[in-house]
């Protein structure tokens, strides 16, 4: 006996289509088995009669059709406790049966439609990376804790031991060409809570996508609250900005760097002509304050009246900078072709920074009454737990360093420039957004005396 679907036989010239049918809410789902039956061979009570030719086999054709739609309905009913919308319905019924059946036990199932969307609607490459590492992270998961994850069990102790898990326990490496046991490089162990966070952020908007995409029965605002809870009850919040601290190059750091020819030769010739061209594109940033992606994609046609006029391709913001002297001579000397690997060149800047600070420290301690700080402090939470990262100055340095230290210079300016031409210049409508990149030097100048630099004549 069969609870939620139906034979039908639809009436056509010379003969009647047999169907299954199916309905909810005035919505029907309609699919034909492919038999055809004459209309002296349907019984009175509406059953193939035996006379029909093929009868055994067509039987069995009806069965099978009506069984495995019967059974993607039972699965979700006893799943979610309703019957599933024909839109939902539809959707599984051109899935082959074990896949339909498996979709509902496994939540990341839509996974590879969700990823297809996003490369037809993000500008950015690595907001795909940034999704796929919440699938790789969910998957570690899985398997470390064998944990069922399926869309029913999304509830407030699932958050609470996946987050548990992320600050705590996932392993992960930055450079994945370096995994491989020869280069005896051991992972790193607990996401900061700035990721984390993030990895939340992403799995809701996969759960918005199955919602509206494939009428997946989520409860969104009740997601959100798990999530809240779980964050409260793991202490998992950022740092303030005050506690964040990112390096930046100062002013006469970066003169130093665009003269390294002058200052030192020895160690400019030995160079390779790619690590010259990487320092181009982080100078280039920090005299421009372009962020990667916008580097990569200037143009010449973007130079307009001695000015970069250019849209973010974050935001859509246009800004306006000057094109600095130097600037324009980097993008003259490389073609107007600023294309370059983020990973690459990340990793190749804190290599050659390493001597660059070693070589500037020399300098800075003959100009200045205090030494130069070549180790660094960065604190990060992950959870409850304060790390500091304590570290030579150059393994801090990363292509974000040039927007970083174009803003922060820039804000020192502040009061020259007003901040409405900063944010201009930023790309910015929101001026916490601008104020969230200028950072406070790790080393600067201390004033005699107190804040305004008031102090007693001895």
């Amino acid at each position: 006996m069969y609870l939620y679907t139906q034979i039908q036989f639809v009436k056509r010239k010379d003969h009647n289509d047999v169907i299954v049918y199916y309905s909810k809410n005035g919505e029907k789902f309609r699919r034909s088995t492919g038999v055809r039956v004459l209309s002296k061979n349907i019984t009175s009570k509406g059953a193939i009669s035996t006379n029909h030719p093929g009868y055994e086999e067509d039987l069995k054709k009806i069965k099978s059709l009506q069984d495995r739609v019967e059974d993607i309905v039972i699965s979700f009913k006893d799943k979610y406790g309703e019957k599933p919308s024909v839109e939902w319905l539809e959707k599984q019924f051109d899935k082959p049966l074990i896949d339909a059946r498996k979709d509902l036990d496994y939540a990341l199932c839509y996974w590879k439609e969700f990823i297809a969307e996003k490369e037809q609607t993000t500008r950015n490459p690595g907001t795909i990376k940034r999704y796929n590492n919440l699938e790789g992270t969910l998957n570690k998961f899985v398997e470390k804790r064998n944990y069922i994850v399926s869309f029913d069990l999304l509830d407030q102790k699932f958050f609470n031991d996946f987050l548990a898990y992320m600050v705590n326990e996932h392993e992960y490496v930055r450079n994945h060409h370096l995994t491989r046991a020869e280069h005896g490089l051991k992972p790193e162990i607990g996401l900061a809570n700035e990721t984390a966070i993030k990895r939340l952020k992403d799995f809701t908007e996969y759960l918005k996508y199955c919602l509206v995409e494939h009428d997946i029965k989520i409860n969104l605002e009740k997601i959100k609250k798990f999530i809240k809870l779980a964050r409260h009850k793991q202490e998992v919040r950022p740092l303030s900005k005050t506690q964040k601290w990112e390096l930046t190059l100062t002013s006469d750091e970066i003169q130093f760097v665009v003269n390294l020819d002058h200052f030192e030769p020895d160690f400019w010739e030995s160079l390779s002509e790619n690590q010259k061209r990487y320092l181009d594109i982080l100078i280039f940033m920090c005299l421009q304050g372009t962020a990667p992606i916008d580097t990569k994609q200037i143009k010449k046609s973007d130079i307009r009246n001695g000015k970069i006029v250019k849209e973010r391709s974050k935001s859509g913001n246009e800004f306006k900078v000057d094109l600095d002297p130097i600037a324009e001579q980097i993008l003259v000397r490389n073609n107007f072709n600023m294309d370059f690997t983020d990973q690459t060149v990340n990793g190749e800047l804190k290599h050659i920074f390493v001597t660059i600070f070693e070589l500037y420290r020399k300098r800075f301690d003959k100009k200045h009454d205090e030494h130069f700080e070549i180790l660094c402090t960065q604190k990060i939470r992950k959870g409850e737990r304060e790390i500091l990262k304590i570290q030579h100055r150059g393994l801090f340095v990363e292509l974000m360093t040039g927007r970083r230290s174009f803003l922060t210079n820039l804000g020192e300016k502040a009061d020259e420039l007003g901040i409405k031409e900063l944010m201009s210049q930023a790309g910015h409508t929101v001026i916490g957004t601008t104020l969230g990149y200028i950072h406070e030097r790790q080393q600067s100048k201390k004033s005699k005396g107190g804040l305004f630099g008031i102090f007693k004549i001895k």
